[in-house]
């Protein structure tokens, strides 16, 4: 079972760019630091930093699809429709 500041963490990781990057440097010292206990912040210390990175732009991209703004291949479509009307 996962501690309300694990899951909080993993959060900010997905989201935030600066922590992801100050965790990647210190992993253990910024797990520890955010609360979490000695064998969780072991833990999240041996995460696959690929791993994460990928899971953080997989979330951006997913954000950024639902965020209302029209993606290039949607602009274009828009723009190639609006000539052909």
């Amino acid at each position: 079972m996962s501690s309300p500041a694990l899951e909080t963490l993993l959060a900010r990781l997905y989201t935030d760019d600066a922590l992801r990057a100050a965790f990647l440097l210190e992993p253990l010292a910024q797990a520890l630091q955010h609360g979490l206990s000695p064998q969780e912040a072991e833990a999240m210390a041996a995460m696959d930093p690929i791993g994460l990175q990928m899971a953080a732009a997989s979330y951006r991209a997913k954000r950024a699809a639902h965020s209302g703004q029209p993606r290039p291949a949607q602009r274009w479509w828009r723009r190639l429709l609006q000539v052909w009307r």
